[in-house]
């Protein structure tokens, strides 16, 4: 009996390694829209493919859109101060994320509202969510999305 549960443990290990392979494998597959819950954050973002084949992630909707006083949020952080009058549902946080085949996953820049700043970015599926690193003089975190279907 013991044998037979550390058969079928293995198994689907395999098989949800397999299917992370999978999903990894062809650069389409990251198209759709995420939940991030992120320090309390709580936002959506979707994906969807630009004319030259990148990657852009844009929010769509944010649990907080308006402050104390009932005005919306600004992107205020922004490092480009053309974009500070975005409203927080609206703000592109990663504009041209490229598919690198031979190591299965996405890279590009993020941008990091909470921080204003921007890292650069290696984002993967692992264990079924997306996990998108960013990363800034040799600091990185890891924040992962969960996939929603609406």
């Amino acid at each position: 009996m013991k044998k037979l549960i550390t058969l079928i443990s293995v198994l689907l290990c395999t098989l949800s390694i397999f299917a992370q392979e999978e999903r990894n494998s062809k650069a389409d597959n990251i198209i759709g829209k995420y939940f991030i819950d992120y320090h309390e954050d709580q936002s959506k973002v979707e994906c969807t493919r630009n004319a030259d084949g990148t990657y852009k992630f844009t929010t769509y909707w944010c649990k907080t859109t308006v402050d104390a006083n009932g005005k919306p949020l600004l992107d205020k952080k922004n490092p480009d101060k053309s974009l500070r009058n975005v409203p927080v549902d609206r703000m592109v946080i990663i504009p041209n994320l490229s598919y690198v085949p031979e190591k299965k996953q996405w890279k590009g820049k993020i941008y990091d509202p909470t921080r204003g700043i921007i890292a650069n970015a290696t984002v993967k599926f692992v264990d079924g969510k997306l996990s998108v690193k960013g990363s800034l003089l040799g600091i990185g975190m890891t924040v992962y999305w969960d996939p929603i279907n609406e």
